[in-house]
């Protein structure tokens, strides 16, 4: 593999820097979660609706968000722009176009994260070779199932025992990018009894740069038709330019899968695609608002 294609997996959203949030800690607490017996410590963060301590009786859907350096500061983006999701929350929350959500940011591994976000199933399935072409690079072995472990079974009951959530799968979510969109796609596949849907922006079918490990495609795909689960929600989308204008190909076989198995587009599955957008969070912090109301919208 060449060196180039190996800047996306060390993680094209990776964050290089620390910064001060300006955030008051009642709303945006950021804490690390110590004690798992599946990975290493993981840094969280936990932004909290406007009505949270004012309303002491009400319970919320909860959004748990991957790359949560990315979500809520500039500073700790990779691109120095983050997604900016609070603000994209509150915005529609204070409109009351949305439910409001309690938003979860798992920071990923750093230049493990492909390891971490990588779907396991899928990647035991490909070629020796194109194994050992990833591994020699990343040192550590795709861990996706143990992170998967840790955030069903450690940290969402942590998440549910501190904090008023809604424990229903119907109010549960999962969202993410490029390979936060693949773990996304592939916790919902394999933790249909937790989450009840799952936001992929910019999902990374290809694995490569350049669109020239096929095999990874092939097997996620293949993956997603044998495990897609019923009665969920699912949202995708893709930019035209830069690495986004080679998914749509991948995205198409995905929605041909949704309709086989009775999706039905707007209503419980949605693909769009963006033109004139690249892969960064600048685009995915402009799109945010179309997938929260399709999964938190009030009913008018």
């Amino acid at each position: 593999m060449k060196l180039n294609h190996l800047l996306f997996l060390l993680g094209i959203v990776f964050w290089s820097c620390q910064g001060t949030e300006t955030y008051d800690s009642k709303r945006l607490q950021i804490k690390t979660f110590t004690t798992s017996k599946f990975i290493a410590e993981k840094t969280y963060r936990v932004y909290l609706p406007k009505s949270y301590s004012e309303n002491t009786e009400k319970n919320y859907p909860v959004l748990y968000m991957m790359d949560g350096q990315n979500l809520f500061s500039d500073k700790l983006s990779y691109s120095k722009v983050a997604w900016n999701i609070h603000e994209t929350v509150d915005s529609l929350s204070k409109a009351e176009t949305i439910k409001e959500v309690i938003v979860v940011g798992i920071d990923h591994e750093g230049v493990d994260r492909f390891s971490e976000y990588m779907p396991q199933k899928p990647m035991s399935k490909v070629s020796q070779d194109a194994k050992d072409s990833l591994i020699t690079f990343f040192k550590k072995p795709v861990y996706s199932d143990d992170f998967l472990s840790f955030l069903t079974k450690e940290f969402k009951p942590f998440i549910d025992a501190n904090y008023r959530t809604k424990l229903t799968v119907e109010d549960t979510f999962i969202g993410g990018s490029s390979m936060g969109g693949l773990i996304s796609m592939y916790a919902q596949c394999e933790y249909p009894q937790i989450f009840g849907g799952a936001l992929c922006f910019s999902t990374h079918w290809p694995i490569g740069m350049n669109d020239d490990t096929p095999e990874f495609p092939t097997q996620l795909i293949d993956y997603f038709s044998k495990n897609i689960p019923q009665d969920k929600k699912w949202y995708f989308d893709f930019g035209t330019e830069g690495l986004d204008k080679i998914y749509e190909p991948y995205q198409n076989q995905i929605d041909s899968i949704l309709q086989q198995n009775n999706y039905v587009a707007d209503k419980n599955w949605m693909t769009r695609k963006y033109v004139g957008h690249s892969h960064n969070e600048k685009y995915w912090n402009e799109r945010m608002h179309i997938p929260l109301k399709f999964i938190l919208g009030k009913k008018q």
